[in-house]
C-alpha cells in the first residue's frame, strides 16, 4: 500500500512541476525585460563574420593545480587557427615563442605566424613565417 501512495505522490508532484507556467519571451537586440528583481537584456546578434575564440590549457602544473600556459583556438566556419606555445622551456615553465593568429574578415581567412628559426641560446625567434589558412 505504501508503494502506491509513494508512486501517486511522485506522479502528482511531477505533474504539478510540469505545469508551473514557463514563459517564453522574444527580445530584439538592446531590448530589456524586467520581472521582479530579474533583468534580462538582449545583447548584440551574432554575425557570420566573427571568429570564435576558445581557450584551453596547453601546459598544466599538476602539483599547484593551475594552468601555466593557455592556448587559444580560433574557429570560423570550417577554418581553425591555434595560438599556442611553440617553444616551451620546462625547467622555468616559460613560453619563449607563441604562435599568432590574425583573422581577415574581407578574405574570410586566418594568417598564422610561426617561428621557423629559434635561437636556443638567446631564447628568441630569429625568423618567422606566415601561413594562410582559408580560401
Amino acid at each position: 500500500m505504501k508503494k502506491h501512495v509513494l508512486i501517486s505522490l511522485i506522479v502528482g508532484v511531477a505533474f504539478l512541476a510540469g505545469h508551473v507556467g514557463a514563459k517564453e519571451i522574444s527580445l530584439d537586440a538592446g531590448e530589456t525585460y524586467r520581472q521582479g528583481n530579474l533583468t534580462v537584456t538582449c545583447g548584440q546578434p551574432l554575425t557570420d563574420d566573427i571568429a570564435l575564440a576558445l581557450n584551453d590549457c596547453q601546459y598544466w602544473d599538476n602539483f599547484n593545480k593551475k594552468c601555466l600556459f593557455e592556448m587559444t583556438t580560433y574557429t570560423y566556419k570550417n577554418l581553425e587557427c591555434v595560438e599556442e606555445c611553440q617553444y616551451w622551456e620546462k625547467f622555468n615553465n616559460t613560453c619563449y615563442y607563441q604562435t599568432k593568429c590574425s583573422f581577415h574578415q574581407t578574405q574570410k581567412s586566418f594568417v598564422r605566424t610561426t617561428c621557423d628559426k629559434f635561437d636556443d641560446f638567446k631564447n628568441t625567434c630569429v625568423k618567422t613565417s606566415d601561413i594562410k589558412i582559408g580560401p
